[in-house]
């Protein structure tokens, strides 16, 4: 990260910056207060002092005046201490077999469920565990408690959720709780609760409350535990018995020096850094102000009176998480997301618990910030998120009541992904014309944004073929753009009648019929003067393997036949871009489709009608037997080999290779938001080159296969699919950078 742009850290529910007083501590006593708490002289009774007025803060904090305070290494043991407690009472006490139920809040962090199966398989319990469910708002469902809660012998709920910041009403569980099963064992996870809300634990009958330090300002690997006064208890660790033989081990007495500094803080009544609770309701306005700014549409997951206000989470529709994830990182602004680098769009199992829609469970971001905010750091954050709102409308992430933009930052050859589907969008700059190839309809408000915002004129939205397993989205972007009455004369496909061929400007696009995965389906080739560009494929062939023909219009005969056109009108090296990907390949080619499937050599030279055949019905028998909504079986290989720079090689790397290009495979708002060249070790020229326009980028001709090239991404994820991508259509020098842009900052 370059030194003009600060890092804005909004992702305090994961984890916080340690206080300056806290780490202050740490280091006091790593150095000075050393000693051994067990040990008798001087410098250990000092230790010893410093370990027990943490106790006692930690006992006034949470408002416990009674029971024990244990020490741990962070909330994930404090949460299998207590679950083996209760477990073994339970077992003690004969309470097993599968009518015996372990219940615990459905958006619980996934410790505790995952802890709960794991003891009660190990401790041989074999009871039910349950989840409770919780309504829209996040609230646990007491009518299903009170309908189960006799059977059961533990009960885990949480304070306030990690992902959402719900809080649940701890005073209204209680007197269900024990209105029906006084014995049931009660655990409550604490960790997002302590300098957010109001506890008063000796209120309370809550057996065991677990807490984490680096979740508020003190140092990773120290946390405690609340054990109220009566509750079984069963070390988790035994050894020398420290802890009043509750938890063996040496204390970590850094680390609670940390927590003592913290809980300092927190215990003051005037001059804390830690804010009153109704300017963090402040701060959180201020915030959703600032997103709103970049994001009209934004929807909040949870909201007032449920939560605690440090923790928004949102969603914008046509958005998945990972974008403005990626957005936000570009940016310098770090959130949080269920998201990962995978061709699978992923969900939060907590907003999916509340039952909100797909669309905003797989497009879930957490901002959370952390109680110590200041004014100043808030209003820095808010700048930076409207920072972003000029960059969304730019491109046309986002479209705005302004008049479209006469600039086209989006051009040539676009191909976006949806999982394993692909959509295609081929524009002119000069002539302002587009058509859309195979949409579908997770991308179709995507389309109509980049086509609106930039006044382009929609000439054609075409299908290769009837999908068998997703609707087109072709009338849903006409109706979304308004151009119905210029799109009626059309075939089945969106071939407008009576025209052998379409103009966008340099390009004409012509169909060859090509049937076999379904009786309509057709090639879309893509010239330029006399040269075939590419070839929309459709389901003919995919990345790594072909189309299926056991569905509803297939024939095995035909789809040879398509196969044996197509290699007949197209060149080895044409690239051939499928309407699937399932194995991140992104296209293939002619070439590459033989070297990786033997038997389509074989079938172009008339030599294996019988083998094609049987692959196609084993093909057909796997995919019915596995119930997969697939249109077409292909070899997943991850072996693809790869040269990786480590980050503190990129100056003597970029040195010795001269005629170096590097590359940027991100999406034009992420490099809008945060150039890469700000990043690198030394000053180079940087050819940006999303995934999205990788291949226009190899029609074009903008990468040579002798070159060697350097792809950067913000993780290293992307970029690493971009060199395998490459390698596989014969890129002999292509190197991925390690962990991306993250590591460079």
């Amino acid at each position: 990260m370059s030194s003009q742009q600060r890092e804005i850290y909004l992702d305090n529910n994961a984890t916080t910056p340690v206080l300056p007083v806290a780490a202050q501590a740490a280091m006091h006593t790593m150095q000075r207060g050393f000693g051994n708490p067990s040990s008798s002289h001087a410098t250990g009774i000092k230790a010893k002092a410093e370990l027990e007025s943490t106790r006692a803060l930690a006992r006034q904090l949470i408002g416990a005046s009674t029971g024990d305070i244990v020490f741990t290494s962070g909330a994930t043991e404090g949460i299998q201490t207590s679950i083996v407690s209760a477990l073994m009472a339970a077992r003690e006490r004969g309470l097993t077999g599968a009518k015996t139920l372990l219940l615990y809040g459905a958006t619980e962090h996934k410790a505790v469920p995952e802890s709960l199966k794991h003891w009660n398989k190990v401790l041989q319990l074999d009871a039910t565990v349950m989840a409770i469910p919780v309504n829209q708002h996040g609230v646990l469902d007491y009518d299903f408690i009170r309908a189960n809660l006799a059977s059961a012998v533990m009960i885990c709920t949480m304070a306030a959720n990690n992902e959402t910041g719900v809080k649940q009403d701890l005073a209204a569980l209680e007197q269900l709780i024990r209105s029906v099963n006084p014995t049931v064992y009660w655990m409550v996870d604490c960790v997002q609760a302590l300098g957010k809300m109001a506890l008063n634990i000796a209120q309370t009958s809550i057996d065991y409350a677990p807490f984490s330090g680096h979740k508020l300002y003190a140092p990773k690997g120290i946390g405690f535990l609340y054990v109220r006064r009566g509750a079984p208890y069963q070390p988790f660790i035994a050894g020398g018995g420290q802890e009043s033989g509750l938890r063996s081990g040496t204390e970590n007495l850094p680390g609670i020096a940390a927590l003592h500094a913290v809980f300092s803080e927190l215990a003051k009544k005037q001059g804390s850094v830690f804010q009153a609770e109704a300017v963090l309701w402040q701060y959180r306005q201020q915030l959703i102000s600032a997103l709103k700014q970049v994001f009209p549409a934004l929807e909040l997951n949870s909201s007032e009176p449920y939560v605690v206000p440090t923790t928004i989470n949102f969603s914008v529709p046509g958005f998945y998480s990972k974008d403005i994830m990626d957005l936000f990182d570009a940016a310098g602004i770090r959130v949080s997301s269920g998201s990962a680098c995978s061709s699978k769009v992923p969900s939060s199992f907590v907003l999916d618990a509340m039952g909100l829609e797909p669309w905003r469970s797989q497009g879930a971001i957490r901002l959370s910030f952390g109680p110590a905010m200041t004014q100043a750091e808030c209003v820095q954050a808010c700048n930076a998120i409207t920072a972003l709102a000029e960059i969304v409308c730019k491109h046309c992430l986002v479209l705005t009541d302004a008049t479209p933009t006469l600039e086209i930052h989006a051009r040539g050859l676009l191909q976006l992904k949806h999982e394993a589907l692909c959509s295609y969008v081929l524009i002119c700059p000069d002539s302002r014309d587009a058509v859309v190839i195979d949409p579908v309809l997770p991308l179709a408000g995507r389309i109509a944004n980049i086509i609106q915002g930039q006044g382009l004129t929609l000439k054609a939205v075409l299908d290769t073929h009837l999908h068998r397993d997703h609707l087109s989205a072709r009338r849903e972007i006409i109706a979304l753009i308004g151009e119905h009455e210029s799109h009626q004369d059309c075939d089945v496909l969106g071939w407008p009648k009576q025209q052998p061929e379409l103009i966008c400007g340099p390009y004409r696009l012509t169909k060859l019929a090509t049937p076999g995965h379904t009786a309509e389906a057709v090639t879309i080739l893509l010239r330029k003067e006399q040269q075939i560009y590419a070839a929309f494929a459709g389901d003919l062939i995919l990345p790594g393997g072909v189309g299926r023909t056991d569905l509803p219009g297939g024939d095995m005969s035909a789809l040879a036949d398509s196969i044996r056109l197509l290699a007949a009108t197209l060149k080895d090296n044409t690239l051939v871009l499928s309407s699937h990907d399932y194995a991140q390949r992104f296209f293939t080619t002619l070439a590459l489709a033989i070297q990786e499937q033997p038997l389509l050599h074989a079938l172009l030279q008339n030599e294996a009608d019988i083998d094609w055949q049987q692959q196609l019905q084993q093909q057909a028998v796997l995919l019915q037997q596995q119930n997969q909504h697939l249109c077409g079986l292909v070899e997943v290989s991850l072996s693809d080999a790869t040269d990786v720079i480590a980050p503190e090689h990129l100056a003597g790397f970029m040195q010795q290779h001269g005629t170096l290009q590097v590359v940027d495979v991100r999406e034009p708002h992420e490099q809008s938001a945060g150039a890469l060249a700000q990043h690198l070790p030394v000053p180079y020229p940087v050819t940006e080159i999303p995934l999205s326009k990788l291949a226009d980028a190899l029609i074009s001709g903008k990468l040579e296969q002798q070159q060697p090239l350097l792809l950067v991404c913000r993780s290293g994820n992307r970029s690493l699919v971009a060199c395998k991508v490459l390698g596989r259509l014969g890129f002999t020098q292509v190197y991925n950078l390690k962990g991306g842009t993250a590591l460079l900052c």
